[in-house]
């Protein structure tokens, strides 16, 4: 399956919310041709390079994003919100006459639900923590503390991680392993929050 490619210093993964502001002609003709679509594009995490100018070198994974939410900002931006639908294993990419990278992806089957056990409570509790200062700037209507694999997304998204550390941490293909990755972080607050 081919898609369309948007590099970023952030992950979005299935369920996140990731909102967009849109300057560089060639991501607001990518929006435009997902709305006469009705398709997506996938987001992946930048390797080497920057998010604006010449494309950027992303890493092998990423995620099928849908466009949910649009409108021109008080910045005169294009604004979009996309949420993650599906991880994807980048195989190969190439570069349009636009400037924009076209990949070759094959998506990831959906595994099985990891069980919020008592050892994930607390991860549940520091999500909802951070999710309180994450917002207004990602604002989740519903929150699945209750779900494993929904805490273990959203904490791999918001956590200031370096690239390379959230690239080993995709690479754990299973929630219980990432959550166990994510456990072994011992996330810390300061008596600020």
């Amino acid at each position: 399956m081919q898609i369309p490619l948007f590099p970023l210093s952030t992950v979005v993964l299935p369920d996140g919310l990731l909102p967009l502001r849109l300057f560089e002609p060639r991501y607001i003709d990518m929006v435009k041709n997902c709305f006469k679509t009705n398709t997506g594009f996938g987001v992946c995490l930048i390797k080497d390079g920057q998010e604006a100018g010449s494309p950027a070198l992303p890493y092998s994974m990423g995620t099928l994003v849908s466009i949910i939410d649009f409108d021109q900002g008080p910045d005169g931006l294009l604004h979009i919100t996309a949420q993650g639908e599906q991880e994807f294993n980048l195989s190969s990419y190439s570069v349009n006459s636009d400037n924009l990278l076209i990949g070759e992806v094959e998506l990831y089957e959906q595994g099985e639900p990891t069980p919020m056990t008592p050892e994930y409570q607390d991860l549940a509790h520091k999500l909802s923590v951070i999710l309180q200062f994450a917002e207004p700037n990602v604002m989740y209507k519903e929150k699945h503390l209750d779900n494993a694999n929904w805490v273990c997304n959203r904490l791999l998204e918001l956590l200031p991680l370096s690239a390379s550390s959230k690239f080993e941490m995709l690479q754990l293909m299973d929630g219980k392993s990432r959550l166990n990755a994510l456990s072994n972080l011992q996330i810390e607050f300061s008596s600020e929050m």
